[in-house]
Protein backbone atom coordinates (compact mmCIF):
# COMPACT_ATOMS: atom_id res chain seq x y z
CA UNK A 1 0.00 0.00 0.00
CA UNK A 2 2.74 2.47 0.97
CA UNK A 3 4.65 1.83 -2.26
CA UNK A 4 1.47 2.30 -4.35
CA UNK A 5 0.73 5.61 -2.60
CA UNK A 6 4.27 6.85 -3.18
CA UNK A 7 4.08 5.81 -6.84
CA UNK A 8 0.82 7.73 -7.26
CA UNK A 9 2.33 10.76 -5.53
CA UNK A 10 5.35 10.63 -7.85
CA UNK A 11 3.05 10.83 -10.87
CA UNK A 12 0.88 13.64 -9.45
CA UNK A 13 1.30 17.28 -10.40
CA UNK A 14 0.13 18.47 -6.98
CA UNK A 15 0.73 16.66 -3.69
CA UNK A 16 -1.01 17.91 -0.54
CA UNK A 17 0.63 17.16 2.80
CA UNK A 18 0.66 18.82 6.21
CA UNK A 19 3.58 20.72 7.72
CA UNK A 20 4.57 17.75 9.85
CA UNK A 21 5.02 15.35 6.94
CA UNK A 22 6.87 17.92 4.85
CA UNK A 23 9.28 18.75 7.70
CA UNK A 24 9.78 15.03 8.33
CA UNK A 25 10.68 14.65 4.66
CA UNK A 26 13.17 17.53 4.90
CA UNK A 27 14.77 15.92 7.96
CA UNK A 28 15.08 12.55 6.19
CA UNK A 29 16.66 14.19 3.13
CA UNK A 30 19.01 16.17 5.36
CA UNK A 31 20.28 12.94 6.88
CA UNK A 32 20.79 11.36 3.45
CA UNK A 33 18.28 8.57 4.10
CA UNK A 34 16.12 9.02 0.98
CA UNK A 35 12.79 10.78 0.84
CA UNK A 36 9.19 10.47 2.02
CA UNK A 37 7.40 12.61 -0.57
CA UNK A 38 8.42 13.24 -4.21
CA UNK A 39 10.71 16.09 -5.14
CA UNK A 40 8.91 19.20 -6.33
CA UNK A 41 9.52 22.48 -8.13
CA UNK A 42 7.44 24.57 -5.74
CA UNK A 43 6.21 24.31 -2.17
CA UNK A 44 3.23 26.28 -0.86
CA UNK A 45 2.73 26.58 2.90
CA UNK A 46 -0.80 27.40 3.97
CA UNK A 47 -1.15 28.57 7.60
CA UNK A 48 2.55 29.41 7.36
CA UNK A 49 2.52 31.17 10.75
CA UNK A 50 2.81 27.71 12.37
CA UNK A 51 5.81 26.55 10.34
CA UNK A 52 8.47 27.67 12.84
CA UNK A 53 6.98 25.59 15.65
CA UNK A 54 6.68 22.46 13.50
CA UNK A 55 10.16 22.90 12.02
CA UNK A 56 11.63 23.36 15.51
CA UNK A 57 10.27 19.94 16.43
CA UNK A 58 11.43 18.12 13.30
CA UNK A 59 14.87 19.69 12.99
CA UNK A 60 15.54 18.82 16.62
CA UNK A 61 16.00 15.51 18.39
CA UNK A 62 14.00 13.83 21.14
CA UNK A 63 14.29 10.73 23.29
CA UNK A 64 11.79 9.69 25.94
CA UNK A 65 12.03 7.31 28.84
CA UNK A 66 8.91 5.56 27.54
CA UNK A 67 10.63 4.92 24.19
CA UNK A 68 13.48 3.23 26.05
CA UNK A 69 11.10 1.11 28.13
CA UNK A 70 9.14 0.16 25.00
CA UNK A 71 12.34 -0.96 23.30
CA UNK A 72 13.02 -3.35 26.18
CA UNK A 73 9.45 -4.63 26.18
CA UNK A 74 9.52 -5.24 22.42
CA UNK A 75 12.87 -7.03 22.70
CA UNK A 76 11.46 -9.37 25.33
CA UNK A 77 8.26 -9.91 23.33
CA UNK A 78 10.17 -10.94 20.19
CA UNK A 79 12.36 -13.26 22.27
CA UNK A 80 9.25 -15.02 23.60
CA UNK A 81 7.63 -15.23 20.18
CA UNK A 82 10.77 -16.86 18.76
CA UNK A 83 11.12 -19.06 21.85
CA UNK A 84 14.72 -17.98 22.31
CA UNK A 85 16.45 -19.01 25.48
CA UNK A 86 17.37 -16.19 27.87
CA UNK A 87 20.58 -14.44 26.82
CA UNK A 88 22.53 -13.09 29.83
CA UNK A 89 24.39 -10.56 27.66
CA UNK A 90 21.23 -9.06 26.12
CA UNK A 91 19.47 -9.18 29.48
CA UNK A 92 22.29 -7.15 31.01
CA UNK A 93 22.03 -4.51 28.30
CA UNK A 94 18.23 -4.36 28.63
CA UNK A 95 18.58 -3.91 32.37
CA UNK A 96 21.06 -1.04 31.87
CA UNK A 97 18.63 0.79 29.57
CA UNK A 98 15.71 0.24 31.96
CA UNK A 99 17.74 1.33 34.99
CA UNK A 100 18.90 4.47 33.19
CA UNK A 101 15.32 5.36 32.22
CA UNK A 102 14.14 4.87 35.80
CA UNK A 103 17.07 6.96 37.09
CA UNK A 104 16.00 9.78 34.77
CA UNK A 105 12.55 9.81 36.32
CA UNK A 106 13.98 9.69 39.85
CA UNK A 107 16.53 12.48 39.36
CA UNK A 108 13.95 14.81 37.78
CA UNK A 109 11.14 13.96 40.19
CA UNK A 110 11.48 17.19 42.17
CA UNK A 111 12.25 19.42 39.18
CA UNK A 112 9.87 21.77 37.34
CA UNK A 113 7.68 20.29 34.62
CA UNK A 114 10.03 21.69 31.97
CA UNK A 115 13.62 22.86 32.21
CA UNK A 116 16.97 23.20 30.54
CA UNK A 117 19.62 20.50 30.63
CA UNK A 118 22.77 22.45 31.35
CA UNK A 119 25.37 23.04 34.03
CA UNK A 120 25.18 20.78 37.04
CA UNK A 121 22.05 18.97 35.76
CA UNK A 122 23.80 17.98 32.54
CA UNK A 123 26.80 16.66 34.45
CA UNK A 124 24.61 14.67 36.84
CA UNK A 125 22.50 13.16 34.09
CA UNK A 126 25.38 12.45 31.72
CA UNK A 127 27.43 10.62 34.35
CA UNK A 128 24.44 8.73 35.73
CA UNK A 129 21.36 7.82 33.63
CA UNK A 130 22.86 8.77 30.25
CA UNK A 131 25.94 6.61 30.83
CA UNK A 132 23.77 3.58 31.69
CA UNK A 133 21.47 4.15 28.74
CA UNK A 134 24.35 4.62 26.31
CA UNK A 135 26.06 1.46 27.53
CA UNK A 136 22.88 -0.58 27.24
CA UNK A 137 21.93 0.76 23.79
CA UNK A 138 25.44 0.13 22.47
CA UNK A 139 25.29 -3.43 23.74
CA UNK A 140 21.88 -4.08 22.18
CA UNK A 141 22.94 -2.66 18.86
CA UNK A 142 26.06 -4.79 18.75
CA UNK A 143 24.56 -7.87 20.41
CA UNK A 144 25.28 -11.26 18.86
CA UNK A 145 24.26 -14.67 20.20
CA UNK A 146 24.55 -18.25 19.18
CA UNK A 147 21.44 -20.06 18.01
CA UNK A 148 19.64 -17.03 16.61
CA UNK A 149 19.00 -14.52 19.36
CA UNK A 150 19.75 -10.93 18.34
CA UNK A 151 21.10 -12.24 15.02
CA UNK A 152 17.57 -13.28 14.01
CA UNK A 153 15.98 -11.07 11.31
CA UNK A 154 13.16 -10.15 13.70
CA UNK A 155 15.67 -8.26 15.84
CA UNK A 156 16.99 -6.11 12.99
CA UNK A 157 14.54 -3.25 13.54
CA UNK A 158 15.03 -3.41 17.30
CA UNK A 159 18.79 -3.16 16.94
CA UNK A 160 18.29 -0.30 14.49
CA UNK A 161 16.10 1.50 17.07
CA UNK A 162 18.80 1.03 19.69
CA UNK A 163 21.35 2.56 17.32
CA UNK A 164 19.10 5.54 16.60
CA UNK A 165 18.47 6.23 20.29
CA UNK A 166 22.20 5.97 20.95
CA UNK A 167 22.86 8.53 18.16
CA UNK A 168 20.51 11.05 19.81
CA UNK A 169 22.14 10.93 23.26
CA UNK A 170 25.22 13.10 22.45
CA UNK A 171 22.94 15.73 20.87
CA UNK A 172 21.25 16.17 24.24
CA UNK A 173 24.01 15.64 26.77
CA UNK A 174 27.09 16.87 24.90
CA UNK A 175 25.92 19.62 22.55
CA UNK A 176 28.66 21.61 20.88
CA UNK A 177 26.32 23.92 18.97
CA UNK A 178 25.39 27.27 20.55
CA UNK A 179 22.28 27.47 18.36
CA UNK A 180 20.66 24.43 20.00
CA UNK A 181 19.06 23.91 23.39
CA UNK A 182 18.93 20.70 25.42
CA UNK A 183 15.88 20.52 27.67
CA UNK A 184 13.43 18.10 29.26
CA UNK A 185 9.67 17.80 29.69
CA UNK A 186 8.01 15.67 32.35
CA UNK A 187 4.84 13.74 31.58
CA UNK A 188 2.61 11.70 33.89
CA UNK A 189 4.87 8.62 34.00
CA UNK A 190 7.72 9.57 31.72
CA UNK A 191 10.23 12.23 30.80
CA UNK A 192 11.19 13.40 27.30
CA UNK A 193 14.61 14.83 26.48
CA UNK A 194 14.97 17.30 23.60
CA UNK A 195 17.64 19.01 21.57
CA UNK A 196 15.92 21.90 19.78
CA UNK A 197 17.23 24.47 17.28
CA UNK A 198 16.83 28.05 18.49
CA UNK A 199 16.60 29.26 14.91
CA UNK A 200 15.06 27.27 12.05
CA UNK A 201 16.15 29.78 9.39
CA UNK A 202 19.41 27.94 8.70
CA UNK A 203 17.92 24.44 8.39
CA UNK A 204 15.12 25.74 6.14
CA UNK A 205 17.59 27.57 3.90
CA UNK A 206 19.77 24.49 3.66
CA UNK A 207 17.12 21.83 3.17
CA UNK A 208 14.31 23.71 1.39
CA UNK A 209 14.96 27.15 -0.08
CA UNK A 210 18.02 26.07 -2.04
CA UNK A 211 16.38 22.87 -3.29
CA UNK A 212 13.19 24.12 -4.98
CA UNK A 213 12.43 26.87 -7.47
CA UNK A 214 9.71 28.59 -5.45
CA UNK A 215 8.46 28.62 -1.88
CA UNK A 216 5.19 30.39 -1.11
CA UNK A 217 3.94 31.30 2.37
CA UNK A 218 0.30 32.18 2.96
CA UNK A 219 -1.73 32.85 6.09
CA UNK A 220 -4.25 35.32 7.43
CA UNK A 221 -1.84 36.14 10.27
CA UNK A 222 1.62 36.57 8.78
CA UNK A 223 1.96 40.33 9.27
CA UNK A 224 2.67 42.18 12.51
CA UNK A 225 2.50 45.94 12.64
CA UNK A 226 1.66 45.88 8.93
CA UNK A 227 4.92 44.22 7.81
CA UNK A 228 6.32 40.76 7.16
CA UNK A 229 9.56 41.54 9.02
CA UNK A 230 8.92 39.14 11.87
CA UNK A 231 8.08 36.07 9.79
CA UNK A 232 10.94 36.86 7.41
CA UNK A 233 13.43 36.89 10.29
CA UNK A 234 12.08 33.77 11.98
CA UNK A 235 11.94 31.67 8.78
CA UNK A 236 15.10 33.09 7.17
CA UNK A 237 13.29 34.51 4.14
CA UNK A 238 15.54 37.05 2.40
CA UNK A 239 14.82 37.51 -1.29
CA UNK A 240 11.04 37.41 -1.69
CA UNK A 241 8.04 39.15 -3.17
CA UNK A 242 5.38 40.00 -0.62
CA UNK A 243 1.79 41.21 -0.64
CA UNK A 244 -0.93 41.71 1.95
CA UNK A 245 -4.59 41.81 1.00
CA UNK A 246 -7.49 43.19 3.05
CA UNK A 247 -10.01 40.76 4.47
CA UNK A 248 -13.29 40.25 2.65
CA UNK A 249 -15.03 40.63 6.02
CA UNK A 250 -16.34 44.03 7.12
CA UNK A 251 -14.97 44.01 10.66
CA UNK A 252 -16.28 47.52 11.49
CA UNK A 253 -19.88 46.41 11.09
CA UNK A 254 -19.49 42.72 11.90
CA UNK A 255 -17.52 43.05 15.13
CA UNK A 256 -16.95 45.09 18.27
CA UNK A 257 -13.70 45.14 20.27
CA UNK A 258 -14.17 45.58 24.02
CA UNK A 259 -11.10 46.51 26.10
CA UNK A 260 -11.80 47.47 29.74
CA UNK A 261 -9.95 50.31 31.43
CA UNK A 262 -10.99 49.48 34.99
CA UNK A 263 -9.39 46.04 35.46
CA UNK A 264 -5.95 45.62 37.06
CA UNK A 265 -3.15 44.52 34.71
CA UNK A 266 -2.67 40.75 34.40
CA UNK A 267 0.49 40.85 36.49
CA UNK A 268 -1.38 42.26 39.47
CA UNK A 269 -2.24 39.84 42.31
CA UNK A 270 -5.80 41.21 42.19
CA UNK A 271 -6.31 40.34 38.52
CA UNK A 272 -7.59 36.74 38.95
CA UNK A 273 -10.20 37.89 41.47
CA UNK A 274 -11.47 40.61 39.12
CA UNK A 275 -11.33 38.47 35.98
CA UNK A 276 -14.09 35.98 36.77
CA UNK A 277 -16.79 38.56 37.74
CA UNK A 278 -16.08 40.52 34.55
CA UNK A 279 -16.40 37.41 32.40
CA UNK A 280 -19.68 36.62 34.16
CA UNK A 281 -20.94 40.13 33.36
CA UNK A 282 -19.98 39.71 29.71
CA UNK A 283 -21.66 36.31 29.38
CA UNK A 284 -24.89 37.64 30.84
CA UNK A 285 -24.92 40.44 28.28
CA UNK A 286 -24.11 38.13 25.37
CA UNK A 287 -26.55 35.46 26.60
CA UNK A 288 -23.81 32.86 26.53
CA UNK A 289 -22.85 32.17 22.91
CA UNK A 290 -19.20 32.56 23.86
CA UNK A 291 -15.80 30.96 23.53
CA UNK A 292 -13.54 32.05 26.38
CA UNK A 293 -9.83 31.54 25.68
CA UNK A 294 -7.31 31.50 28.50
CA UNK A 295 -3.53 31.69 28.50
CA UNK A 296 -3.32 29.37 31.53
CA UNK A 297 -5.23 26.47 33.04
CA UNK A 298 -5.18 28.19 36.43
CA UNK A 299 -7.28 31.09 35.13
CA UNK A 300 -9.56 28.69 33.24
CA UNK A 301 -10.27 26.55 36.30
CA UNK A 302 -10.76 29.56 38.58
CA UNK A 303 -13.30 31.10 36.20
CA UNK A 304 -15.05 27.76 35.71
CA UNK A 305 -15.47 27.38 39.47
CA UNK A 306 -16.75 30.94 39.80
CA UNK A 307 -19.32 30.59 36.99
CA UNK A 308 -20.79 27.35 38.37
CA UNK A 309 -24.46 27.93 39.21
CA UNK A 310 -24.40 31.60 38.19
CA UNK A 311 -25.50 31.23 34.56
CA UNK A 312 -28.57 29.57 33.01
CA UNK A 313 -26.39 28.28 30.18
CA UNK A 314 -24.36 25.10 29.74
CA UNK A 315 -20.66 25.55 30.40
CA UNK A 316 -18.24 23.26 28.59
CA UNK A 317 -14.62 23.06 29.76
CA UNK A 318 -11.58 21.85 27.86
CA UNK A 319 -10.50 18.50 29.23
CA UNK A 320 -13.97 17.34 30.25
CA UNK A 321 -14.46 15.64 26.85
CA UNK A 322 -12.53 15.19 23.60
CA UNK A 323 -11.97 18.37 21.61
CA UNK A 324 -14.22 17.35 18.73
CA UNK A 325 -17.04 16.38 21.09
CA UNK A 326 -16.82 19.70 22.95
CA UNK A 327 -16.92 21.70 19.72
CA UNK A 328 -19.88 19.72 18.39
CA UNK A 329 -21.83 20.24 21.62
CA UNK A 330 -20.92 23.93 21.63
CA UNK A 331 -22.15 24.35 18.04
CA UNK A 332 -25.48 22.70 18.73
CA UNK A 333 -26.19 24.39 22.09
CA UNK A 334 -26.49 27.98 20.85
CA UNK A 335 -26.39 29.74 24.23
CA UNK A 336 -23.63 27.62 25.74
CA UNK A 337 -20.16 28.71 26.84
CA UNK A 338 -16.89 26.94 26.06
CA UNK A 339 -13.83 27.56 28.26
CA UNK A 340 -10.54 26.57 26.63
CA UNK A 341 -6.80 27.18 26.32
CA UNK A 342 -3.97 26.53 23.84
CA UNK A 343 -5.27 24.10 21.22
CA UNK A 344 -8.52 26.06 20.75
CA UNK A 345 -6.73 29.24 19.64
CA UNK A 346 -6.49 27.76 16.13
CA UNK A 347 -8.55 25.45 13.96
CA UNK A 348 -11.90 26.14 15.62
CA UNK A 349 -14.65 26.67 13.04
CA UNK A 350 -17.99 27.59 14.62
CA UNK A 351 -19.81 29.94 12.24
CA UNK A 352 -23.16 31.42 13.20
CA UNK A 353 -24.79 32.51 16.42
CA UNK A 354 -23.25 29.88 18.71
CA UNK A 355 -19.99 31.83 18.70
CA UNK A 356 -21.11 35.45 19.02
CA UNK A 357 -18.54 36.45 21.61
CA UNK A 358 -14.86 35.64 21.97
CA UNK A 359 -13.31 36.48 25.34
CA UNK A 360 -9.52 36.46 25.79
CA UNK A 361 -8.23 36.77 29.34
CA UNK A 362 -4.93 38.48 28.49
CA UNK A 363 -2.45 39.06 25.70
CA UNK A 364 -1.05 35.66 24.66
CA UNK A 365 2.65 36.19 25.33
CA UNK A 366 4.61 32.94 25.24
CA UNK A 367 5.72 32.03 28.74
CA UNK A 368 9.41 32.76 29.47
CA UNK A 369 9.24 29.61 31.60
CA UNK A 370 9.22 27.63 28.33
CA UNK A 371 12.85 26.55 27.83
CA UNK A 372 13.00 27.25 24.09
CA UNK A 373 11.28 30.63 24.47
CA UNK A 374 13.66 31.76 27.22
CA UNK A 375 16.68 30.55 25.24
CA UNK A 376 15.54 32.46 22.14
CA UNK A 377 15.07 35.59 24.25
CA UNK A 378 18.62 35.24 25.58
CA UNK A 379 20.01 34.64 22.08
CA UNK A 380 18.41 37.83 20.75
CA UNK A 381 19.60 39.80 23.77
CA UNK A 382 23.15 38.46 23.41
CA UNK A 383 23.44 39.89 19.90
CA UNK A 384 22.22 43.28 21.11
CA UNK A 385 18.62 42.95 19.97
CA UNK A 386 15.40 43.74 21.78
CA UNK A 387 13.76 40.34 22.37
CA UNK A 388 10.51 41.84 23.61
CA UNK A 389 9.79 43.90 20.49
CA UNK A 390 11.55 41.59 18.01
CA UNK A 391 10.18 38.27 19.23
CA UNK A 392 7.72 38.29 22.12
CA UNK A 393 5.38 41.03 20.88
CA UNK A 394 5.18 39.82 17.23
CA UNK A 395 4.65 36.23 18.36
CA UNK A 396 1.82 37.30 20.67
CA UNK A 397 0.25 39.40 17.91
CA UNK A 398 0.06 36.38 15.62
CA UNK A 399 -1.51 34.30 18.41
CA UNK A 400 -4.03 37.06 19.11
CA UNK A 401 -4.97 37.33 15.45
CA UNK A 402 -5.42 33.57 15.33
CA UNK A 403 -7.79 33.88 18.27
CA UNK A 404 -9.75 36.62 16.51
CA UNK A 405 -10.05 34.30 13.53
CA UNK A 406 -12.35 32.07 15.59
CA UNK A 407 -14.97 34.85 15.83
CA UNK A 408 -15.78 35.89 12.27
CA UNK A 409 -15.98 32.90 9.95
CA UNK A 410 -18.36 34.16 7.24
CA UNK A 411 -19.93 37.39 5.97
CA UNK A 412 -23.10 36.97 8.01
CA UNK A 413 -21.29 36.47 11.35
CA UNK A 414 -21.41 39.23 13.95
CA UNK A 415 -19.61 39.14 17.25
CA UNK A 416 -17.85 40.82 20.15
CA UNK A 417 -14.15 40.36 20.86
CA UNK A 418 -13.41 41.08 24.54
CA UNK A 419 -9.72 41.29 25.44
CA UNK A 420 -9.54 41.79 29.20
CA UNK A 421 -6.01 43.18 29.23
CA UNK A 422 -5.65 46.90 30.00
CA UNK A 423 -2.12 46.87 28.58
CA UNK A 424 -3.66 47.18 25.12
CA UNK A 425 -4.62 50.75 26.02
CA UNK A 426 -2.09 51.61 28.72
CA UNK A 427 1.26 50.41 27.30
CA UNK A 428 3.46 51.63 24.47
CA UNK A 429 3.38 48.27 22.74
CA UNK A 430 -0.41 48.10 22.97
CA UNK A 431 -0.58 50.31 19.93
CA UNK A 432 1.43 47.76 17.93
CA UNK A 433 -1.18 45.11 18.78
CA UNK A 434 -4.07 47.37 17.81
CA UNK A 435 -2.37 48.41 14.57
CA UNK A 436 -2.04 44.73 13.66
CA UNK A 437 -5.73 44.01 14.17
CA UNK A 438 -8.42 44.51 11.51
CA UNK A 439 -10.22 47.89 11.61
CA UNK A 440 -12.74 47.40 14.42
CA UNK A 441 -14.88 49.66 16.56
CA UNK A 442 -13.25 49.82 19.99
CA UNK A 443 -15.07 50.48 23.26
CA UNK A 444 -14.33 50.35 26.97
CA UNK A 445 -18.02 50.63 27.83
CA UNK A 446 -19.35 47.15 28.53
CA UNK A 447 -22.91 48.28 27.79
CA UNK A 448 -21.76 48.73 24.20
CA UNK A 449 -22.16 44.98 23.81
CA UNK A 450 -25.89 45.23 24.39
CA UNK A 451 -26.20 48.03 21.83
CA UNK A 452 -24.17 45.97 19.36
CA UNK A 453 -26.42 42.95 19.75
CA UNK A 454 -29.57 45.08 19.69
CA UNK A 455 -28.62 46.13 16.16
CA UNK A 456 -28.39 42.44 15.33
CA UNK A 457 -31.82 41.77 16.81
CA UNK A 458 -33.27 44.79 15.01
CA UNK A 459 -31.93 43.63 11.66
CA UNK A 460 -33.49 40.21 12.22
CA UNK A 461 -36.83 41.77 13.01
Amino acid sequence: MLYRLRARAAEARIVIVNHHLLCADLKVRQGGFGEIIPRSQAVLFDEAHSLEEVATSYFGERLGSQQLMDLGADWERVSKELKINPDPVSDRHLAAVADGAEDLLTLLAGSPEKGRIDGALRETLSKGPAAKIEQGLSGLHEARAAGGGPDAPEFALLRQRAAEYRRVLPEIFFPDKPDRLAWYEKRARSVILYSSPLDVAGPLQESLYGKVESVIFTSATLTTGGTFDYVRSRLGVEDALEASYPSHFDFRSQSLLYIPRDLPPPGSPTFPGKLAPRILDILRRTRGRALVLFTSYSNLNAVNDFLAGRLPYTIYRQGDAPRTALLEAFRKDVHSVLLATGSFWEGVDVPGESLSCLVIDKLPFASPAEPVVSARIEAIRSRGGNPFMEYQVPSAIISLKQGLGRLIRKRTDRGVLAILDVRLLASRYGGVFLASMPPMTVTSDISGMERFFSVEAGSEG
